[in-house]
């Protein structure tokens, strides 16, 4: 029978947000970690064609089949593997106290004359705000809202995918394969051998470490965690040392009792102390045979590392807090345009627009802000604002913090200031954040952020670094040549200058010069020359290639030398494209991708500068 609903159309219709993996493997992982496991974990959402190839194949919720009163139940997936055959049976028995229900699980049925891949793979119900994630507007009657958890052992994860699209997929082990199929069940009970020679091996080692006083490793190789390398403490040695038949209890301890009360600490996962061998015998003791002279050698063993109970963690020293880093990611210097509507306007003008950024963000959480500009300070938990306004002095300063909405520990900075400057308006902007210096930070170029009120002000009165800043080409001739030459040669200019020449052949289209100014326009200057006597005389005035500057990119960067990039260059670049919100990547080649190139390198030297001028600058 043929249900028309099962079709690609349909199925395509399904998203399955990120957020469904982000949790999940977040909270089987936390388990794993705590409890010690040697694992490794895997994610999938069905594809499309999977999805509908098993719709069809099992003809769910139709009326007459056997699945008729069945849905999908697969449609995520979750994988553990494991690295010791005894831990499938525990974390099987742990997954079922994790999640609301436990798990309904499928186990390969055996025999002693068969071999097969071991499959225990289970079925759990999403929590509920996972579940509304899911779009499925279509089949939603037809695929349950739960997922799948596959446990397997390390050995037998190869043979487990070859097994299920050989198999179950297709019939590459059918009729009149049998010889080869038996081949294939004595290879997959050779997996079963090794794994249950690995576990005896390891314990038939601990069992000689017992015999031989070495508590350490006996313990290391009895209970099988992922432990640290620290020894066993000199305490714990002596009282075995004294009682070899209480190690011997230690050494014949339920490892899944103590795996379970691992994997049951509620505690995060940070406050709790390394997995250690003193860790793993301070937890065994307090469940199993709670002996005195073991209390009172992790007293001494606290007493020496400053803790009164590390298992507890209840009176555990902690450091002090430590200053975040700073890391800018956008400053300007420039002048306000004032040649139209005099000084005072345009300050009061620039003073509302960033005024009006300040309310319209922070309004909600900071109720008591005036309607329009003044002085004002304020804060609550993550957020503050202080406006410092005075109208006659011609002096605005914003310094506003937010709390990033999506990485923790990370702080949003933000600081402007407009000053009276011998009768000019000086217009300073740094946009910056703070967070713990060691983290991993990525590219400047990708955190590259200026407030919005930045351009406002820039499209509605006008700023100045030395020359207008404008986002738009400029192009230069033989009669304003010297003006662009000041303008390079300025100490005061704080920008960037981009000059393009030539692009005759049309690898400047390509390029799109004007789309490049419209993106760093307001923070470089951009100009264009066309004229082969204009380009000569740049080449003689900074030392550039007069035969090759025809199709060039020159940038003057402030306090460097001139960089330029020839159309061999222009047209040989490569640019690796990140775009980590939206988890994609690509390589750009060509124009384009030395746009790009140009774009970043532009951003990460505003941030550069913004650096090394941070003591000096009013910001």
């Amino acid at each position: 029978m043929i249900n028309n609903l099962f079709c690609k159309e349909n199925v395509e219709q399904i998203r399955v947000p990120e957020v469904v993996q982000t949790d999940l493997l977040n909270i089987i992982e936390d388990k794993l970690k705590k409890a010690g496991f040697y694992y490794r974990i895997a994610y999938r959402v069905k594809t499309v064609d999977s999805i509908v190839n098993k719709l069809n194949f099992k003809e769910y919720r139709i009326s007459g089949t056997e699945n008729e009163d069945k849905k999908m139940q697969d449609l995520i997936g979750i994988r553990i593997m494991l690295y010791f055959v005894d831990d499938v049976s525990i974390c099987r028995t742990l997954l079922d106290t994790l999640f609301a229900e436990p798990g309904i699980w499928e186990t390969t049925e055996t025999t002693e004359y068969e071999f097969k891949a071991m499959k225990v793979n289970g079925i759990f119900r999403l929590p509920g705000y996972l579940a509304k994630t899911i779009v499925n507007p279509v089949l939603s009657d037809y695929i349950d809202d739960t997922f799948e958890v596959q446990v397997r052992t390390n050995s037998f994860e190869g043979w487990h995918e070859i097994e299920h699209d050989l198999r179950y997929k297709g019939s590459a082990f059918g009729e009149g394969n049998e010889p080869l199929a038996r081949k294939m069940n004595s290879i997959l009970a050779t997996f079963e051998l090794c794994d249950d020679s690995l576990v005896k091996l390891l314990e038939d080692l601990g069992h000689q470490h017992y015999k031989n006083h070495k508590w350490g490793d006996m313990i290391r190789c009895h209970f099988r965690l992922k432990l640290n390398s620290d020894p066993m403490s000199p305490e714990i040695e002596r009282v075995f040392d004294e009682d070899t038949e209480l190690a011997k209890r230690f050494f014949k301890f339920s490892r899944g009792n103590a795996i379970s009360k691992l994997w049951n600490n509620t505690q995060d996962l940070a406050q709790i102390p390394e997995l250690s061998i003193d860790y793993i015998v301070r937890i065994v003791n307090e469940i199993g045979p709670r002996d005195e002279r073991l209390f009172k050698a992790f007293a001494i063993i606290d007493s020496k590392s400053g803790q009164d109970d590390v298992a507890g963690n209840k009176h555990k020293k902690f450091e002090p807090f430590k200053a975040l880093g700073r890391f800018i990611v956008f400053q300007s210097e420039t002048m306000l345009e004032t040649g139209n509507i005099g000084a005072l306007e345009a300050f009061k003008k620039a003073s509302g627009y960033i005024y009006a950024w300040i309310k319209s963000r922070y309004n909600k959480c900071l109720s008591d802000l005036p309607d329009i500009v003044n002085n004002y300070s304020g804060s609550e938990p993550g957020y503050s604002v202080m406006v410092k306004y005075d109208e006659d002095a011609m002096y605005f300063e914003e310094v506003s913090t937010h709390i990033d909405s999506k990485i923790a520990s990370r702080i949003w900075i933000s600081r402007a200031v407009l000053k009276n400057v011998d009768g000019g308006i000086a217009f300073f902007v740094v946009n910056q954040y703070a967070e713990p210096k060691e983290r991993y930070r990525d590219n400047e170029n990708v955190l590259f952020s200026r407030p919005n009120f930045y351009g406002e002000i820039a499209d509605n009165i006008g700023i100045y670094d030395v020359d207008k800043l404008k986002e738009n080409v400029t192009g230069i001739d033989v009669n304003s040549y010297s003006g662009l030459k000041n303008l390079i040669d300025s100490d005061n200019r704080k920008f960037p200058v981009v000059v393009f020449s030539g692009g005759r052949d049309g690898w400047m289209d390509e390029f799109d010069i004007d789309f490049f100014a419209r993106l760093v326009g307001y923070y470089c200057h951009v100009r264009s020359i066309d004229d082969p006597e204009v380009e000569r005389m740049m080449a003689d005035d900074y030392g550039l290639d007069r035969e090759r500057i025809n199709d060039s990119i020159t940038v003057f960067y402030k306090g460097s030398a001139p960089q330029i990039s020839y159309k061999s260059d222009i047209s040989d670049t490569t640019f690796e494209v990140i775009k980590l919100e939206q988890k994609k990547y690509w390589n750009e080649n060509g124009c384009r991708a030395f746009r790009r190139k140009l774009v970043s390198e532009i951003r990460e030297d505003n941030a550069r500068q913004a650096e090394k001028n941070r003591d000096n600058s009013v910001c």
